[in-house]
């Protein structure tokens, strides 16, 4: 066979969602009185472990619980205490739908829920994905409300391909979000078209190779939720650096179409071209760009910090010495007197000792 390696996707699982049913059972084992308690203060009343006994609920806490109902503590045999599951989508986060779960199953609509500062709160677990479980999330849906490129990209930055994740609706708003501001280097809400043939500026290329090299490194080795990152850490920086120029651009529409196709080709449509994106050149990155040929130094004056110089890296510490003596601020700190020594560290500092 043709292939190296064997790559086995991780299963994609469910968030599930559990609410609490307290029941106080009689001397016959008849049910007294069945309430749904708020995670918190299920938590709060250490009641979590289930068949606790007559002896347990003459405790001071357990009376207080029930000390709104007309139930006599000489009446109860038994308490028993049970995790249900309620369907996902009915939880936003952890703060249950206490309405819509009434419309859901007829067994919860007269229930009694107690809430906790108005809200009532489930438990939660990270298992396999199974309609038994009420924890699927209809893909369907997802596409329909946020989109196909936004879906298959909130899949990839999940984790590892090949491990087991679990799936966290409000997690994709983050992705939405990305692709919106993706959109914003092209188009205005207000002006409409903001893209341009401008020529694009070292630092600005700067950012486009080091995405271009290391999308490549993350895409070969199958990390496609690095890739997403980087991606993301891309479009922050050049909606920093106010870059809506087209050489830059169309290439990160290019790196981008594996992951998002839809807003690559329909952006790549808008930036004047004839043909699918599908047939375009893979960008090569210019490695040359990416060596850096001067750094920001930090100066101190007596080991504070004054002020930052941008220096050549090929410079020796004579002319050093020369670039920083004739910096305003370091004459201010001199106040005319010359330097005792000034300690240069190679692509980390300068230190002026007056």
């Amino acid at each position: 066979e043709p292939f190296k390696k064997l790559l086995n996707q991780g299963m994609i699982q469910g968030s599930s969602r559990l609410i609490t049913r307290v029941q106080l059972l009689g001397i016959e084992k008849e049910i007294i009185s069945t309430k749904y308690v708020s995670f918190g203060l299920v938590s709060n009343f250490n009641i979590r472990t289930r068949g606790l006994g007559f002896e347990e609920l003459r405790n001071e806490t357990y009376q207080s619980f029930f000390k709104n109902t007309s139930i006599l503590v000489s009446d109860i045999n038994e308490i028993n205490f049970t995790e249900l599951y309620v369907d996902v989508n009915l939880v936003n986060g952890f703060d249950l739908d206490v309405e819509g779960l009434r419309e859901w199953k007829e067994d919860y609509k007269n229930a009694e829920f107690i809430k906790e500062d108005g809200k009532f709160l489930c438990d939660s677990l990270t298992e396999k994905m199974s309609k038994r479980l009420y924890n699927t999330v209809n893909p369907n849906d997802l596409c329909d409300k946020y989109g196909a490129d936004t879906f298959r990209m909130y899949e990839m930055f999940l984790g590892p391909v090949e491990a087991s994740k679990p799936w966290d609706t409000k997690g994709i708003e983050g992705v939405h979000r990305f692709l919106r501001k993706l959109w914003r280097l092209f188009n205005d809400d207000i002006k409409g078209k903001i893209w341009n043939d401008d020529n694009a500026t070292d630092a600005e290329l700067k950012i486009l190779y080091r995405t271009i090299k290391k999308i490549e490194e993350d895409t070969e080795r199958f990390s496609f939720n690095t890739a997403v990152s980087t991606f993301m850490i891309c479009v922050n920086e050049l909606a920093d650096a106010k870059c809506h120029k087209k050489e830059v651009l169309e290439k990160v529409l290019i790196l981008l179409t594996p992951y998002a196709p839809h807003i690559a080709e329909e952006l790549w449509s808008q930036l004047g071209h004839t043909t699918s994106i599908l047939d375009a050149t893979y960008p090569k990155y210019d490695a040359a760009l990416l060596v850096e040929s001067s750094k920001d130094y930090p100066i101190s004056i007596n080991g504070k910090l004054r002020t930052n110089i941008s220096l050549s890296l090929d410079l020796t510490q004579p002319q050093v010495e020369e670039i920083v003596l004739q910096n305003e601020i370091v004459q201010k700190w001199l106040e005319g007197n010359a330097p005792k020594k000034i300690i240069f560290v190679k692509n980390k500092m300068v230190n002026v000792v007056v």
